[in-house]
């Protein structure tokens, strides 16, 4: 085995005596990304003789022992077979090798071998292998600052190690995307740009731009932080939450811009400018104000903007009372807090609440007799006010009032009318009571006997059974029966 190991090297070996002008460049390794493929740059040279060789073949083996590029694919060993190619042209001195799917097992020194007609000759020069596991990270490049609202282009630079594979590039920020560019030389790696157009907003600020290289199973991303100049937008007039009316107040004109605000601008209600500051003291809070906020990239106005003012109630003479069929009253009330709302009489002794209350208006609606005046009060923690509303009198609900009271009175005398009649008809009872009963027993006497001489004829008579059709007369007495006597004597004796 040591034999024939020795002869292999010493035909690897085997050279002319002007071997000395035989040579290779390479560089002494290369670094290759696992999964990709590898470049091993080469070029060599050889001593013509004065002599043109056109027929090369070119071999590259690893520490002396297993071949891993032949033109004869034969010769190739198995871990290698499908994977190598010769991407230099050897008339033109070129050695380059590419390895595909580069793996860990790949790691080791590799040499080059030509072979010529009558010439044959494995250059001493070696070139290490070494596989790297993770990519280096693409490089964003963009400008320092750009401006909200203009087009601006970025770079990204990803680093590889095969131009004929290059990585899957993605970017985070919408926009045009163009080709990648040449690959250029990196050190042993290729570099290749990939370019992004896009608009930047002022949501873009402090933002990062990234940019995704994704090789086979792997995948790296580089970005830039935007910094994004833009206008003031937002702009508020900043004061305590709530104000007393007329009290002395501290205003802040605030906003969000880049570069911030350098001046500001305060304003009244009717557009006069008040004072160029970040700050403002109003002396009168009631009254409306604005302010604008500047940078080099333009300027924003907050708009004109009401305190929160507290102040008392304040009663509008708008408030009145009607007479429908109900008294209705309404009290427009102006506050802030709000107010509450109580009715009185002209008296004040007795209370009404509000019926309803819409915004800042209060109704008392209902039947609350005959006042001439109503009385609105209103009450919140900074102070009260008050105010007395006439009362129309409706003349309608007069009127029936008045005749409700004239049926009351006349129903009450015919009562006592009624009353005194019956009293006097029962003194006179006695007296008709022996005139009475002795009319009733001869009565009773002339009834027996005409019914036994009664016939069919004497149905229209005027008979005490006929009496239906009587004439009676004032002095008359009805028929009555021997209970209504007993009854009428009773009545007698009261």
């Amino acid at each position: 085995m040591v034999f024939w190991s020795c002869l292999f090297f010493l035909w690897l070996k085997a050279s002319p005596a002007n071997a000395g002008e035989w040579s290779a460049k390479m560089p002494e390794s290369v670094v290759g990304l696992s999964g990709s493929c590898v470049l091993i740059p080469c070029t060599f040279s050889y001593p013509e003789n004065e002599k043109t060789y056109t027929e090369f073949t070119g071999i590259w083996y690893k520490e002396y022992s297993a071949v891993v590029y032949n033109k004869d694919t034969s010769k190739i060993a198995g871990s290698f077979k499908g994977r190598t190619s010769l991407i230099g042209d050897l008339r033109q001195n070129d050695c380059s090798l590419k390895i595909n799917s580069l793996s860990s097992s790949d790691a080791g020194s590799f040499m080059f071998r030509t072979e010529m007609k009558y010439f044959k000759y494995s250059y001493g020069e070696k070139v290490s292998i070494i596989g790297k596991e993770t990519p280096e990270n693409p490089n964003v490049s963009v400008e320092e600052e750009v401006t909200s609202g203009k087009p601006v282009t970025a770079t990204c630079a990803v680093s590889h190690s095969c131009p004929s594979d290059l990585p899957k590039v993605t970017w985070s920020h919408h926009g045009k995307q163009s080709s990648p560019s040449q690959p250029q030389n990196h050190g042993q790696w290729k570099l290749t740009s990939y370019n992004l157009t896009f608009t930047p907003s002022r949501e873009d600020h402090n933002k990062r731009l990234s940019c995704t290289a994704e090789f086979k199973g792997k995948t790296v991303t580089g970005y830039k932080t935007l910094k994004v100049k833009y206008p003031p937008y937002n702009v508020n007039v900043v004061a305590k939450s709530s104000v007393k009316e007329n009290d002395f107040v501290e205003l802040t004109c605030s906003s969000n811009s880049n570069p911030p605000a350098n001046s500001y601008q305060w304003f009244s209600s009717n557009g006069k400018m008040l004072a160029e500051s970040p700050t403002y003291k109003l002396k009168r809070v009631s009254e409306a104000i604005s302010c604008t906020a500047i940078n080099t990239e333009g300027e924003k106005s907050s708009g004109p903007q009401k305190l929160n003012i507290l102040y008392p109630p304040e009663i509008k003479s708008e408030s009145s009372c009607q007479s429908k069929i109900l008294t209705v009253c309404v009290c427009i009330v102006d506050s802030n807090p709000p107010s509450e709302v109580k009715w009185f009489g002209p008296d004040s002794s007795k209370a009404f609440s509000s019926t309803s209350s819409k915004q800042n208006e209060f109704t008392l609606q209902g039947w609350l007799g005959f006042p001439e005046t109503v009385q609105c009060f209103a009450n919140n923690s900074l102070g009260s006010s008050n105010i007395t509303l006439e009362a129309p009198q409706n003349g309608i609900i007069i009127y029936i009032a008045v005749g409700s009271a004239v049926v009351v009175v006349l129903a009450c005398i015919l009562v006592y009318v009624v009353r005194r009649r019956c009293g006097k008809r029962a003194a006179q009872q006695p007296v008709m009571k022996n005139e009475q009963t002795q009319k009733t027993t001869q009565n009773k006497s002339d009834l027996e006997n005409k019914e036994v001489k009664g016939s069919n004829e004497d149905i229209y008579t005027n008979s005490s059974k006929g009496r239906v059709y009587d004439n009676w007369g004032c002095g008359a007495t009805p028929f009555s029966s021997d209970r209504a006597l007993e009854d009428e004597a009773v009545y007698a004796n009261m």
